[in-house]
């Protein structure tokens, strides 16, 4: 394996444009209107993706090297099996930096990957107000915030995932924290259920209510 070829970077999913923009710069590559440079982000990267990413990565550039920045929200177990022999044996002069959130990869895929060699700097935290109230709240309030959350139906799935996403952008600031780093793992866990058809979306925000750790 060329250890030079794959880069991981674990973080929330908003960093894209920032790692994007970083790696066009660290490798050298003109970022638009470049064939050569490919980014994407999935919110649920399942075996087709898979296969469809792997089928283009191995199409032959316009120049002689190629640089892909991808972003995984989510991630299968089935999906990255499936990636192993793509980052173990790349096109010559493909290059790879993934973003995915922490502890999604498997072993055996993580080892393929070098750390990212620079720091991202991060979003703007003032957004996420709801998140930080969240946060800083005991378990009964936090309750509560659900249960007002849930009230209106009409786009509940998408401010529920904008939510995790916020949540997901604070814990990264405390990652020090070991019961941060479960919350992170089970937000990247259970962020492939709100693609589902009828997540249980009380369920999966109480877990989170529940089980992480008061932060101030």
């Amino acid at each position: 394996m060329n250890s030079h070829h794959a880069y991981l970077y674990e973080g929330p999913a908003s960093l894209l444009p920032q790692l994007a923009d970083s790696a066009c710069q660290h490798f050298a590559f003109k970022k638009e209107g470049n064939p050569d440079v490919l980014i994407e982000q999935w919110e649920k990267f399942g075996i087709d993706e898979a296969r469809e990413l792997s089928q283009q990565a191995s199409l032959k550039s316009s120049g002689e090297r190629s640089l892909f920045v991808l972003g995984f929200s989510s991630i299968t177990s089935e999906a990255q099996q499936a990636l192993l022999k793509l980052f173990e044996e790349p096109r010559e002069g493909a290059m790879f930096v993934v973003l995915v959130p922490h502890g999604t990869l498997i072993p055996t895929l993580r080892s393929r990957f070098l750390d990212y060699p620079e720091k991202i700097s991060r979003l703007n935290l003032d957004r996420g107000t709801d998140a930080k109230e969240f946060l800083a709240a005991a378990y009964a309030k936090r309750s509560a915030m659900i249960t007002e959350f849930m009230k209106d139906e009409e786009g509940v799935r998408e401010r529920a995932r904008n939510f995790l996403n916020e949540l997901e952008r604070i814990l990264y600031t405390k990652i020090e924290n070991s019961e941060v780093r479960e919350g992170l793992a089970d937000i990247a866990h259970f962020r492939e259920y709100l693609s589902d058809r009828s997540p249980s979306l009380k369920m999966i925000l109480e877990h989170f209510a529940a089980t992480l750790p008061p932060l101030r």
